[in-house]
């Protein structure tokens, strides 16, 4: 069990059972606030036709955010960093595992490229 850990979108979608995917066991999930336009905008794609469904989709993935944290002070350094690097990253993943590294907590993702030396890197 983790006391605490970063998730990015899959991760988030995961972790609240509206994706398969391997579940961790968690205590608490710290998102970004960004994270939660990308997430928007998967469940109204998933469920185009059914804005309900992705009403009731969203309202399930981020009331299990125990704490949402501003992606401003990290926005533009995570975007050149996904832009330059050598693997297929997304900006919402660069950027929670920058926040991840700053609180010194795993993060949860389903990007299989990203590593990180400083925190564990969970695949779901």
């Amino acid at each position: 069990m983790h006391p605490a850990v970063v998730a990015d979108a899959g991760g988030l979608l995961v972790l609240t059972g509206l994706l398969e995917g391997v579940e961790h066991a968690v205590d608490e999930i710290l998102v970004l606030d960004a994270t939660s336009l990308l997430l928007a905008e998967y469940l109204a794609l998933r469920h185009e036709g059914a804005p309900d469904r992705a009403r009731t989709d969203f309202g399930l993935a981020t009331r299990a955010v125990r704490e949402w944290f501003p992606a401003r002070a990290i926005a533009l350094e995570a975007a050149i960093a996904a832009s330059t690097a050598d693997h297929d990253y997304d900006v919402d993943a660069v950027a929670s595992l920058a926040l991840a590294e700053t609180l010194g907590v795993p993060l949860v993702t389903k990007n299989r490229e990203l590593l990180s030396r400083r925190v564990p890197v969970l695949r779901c």
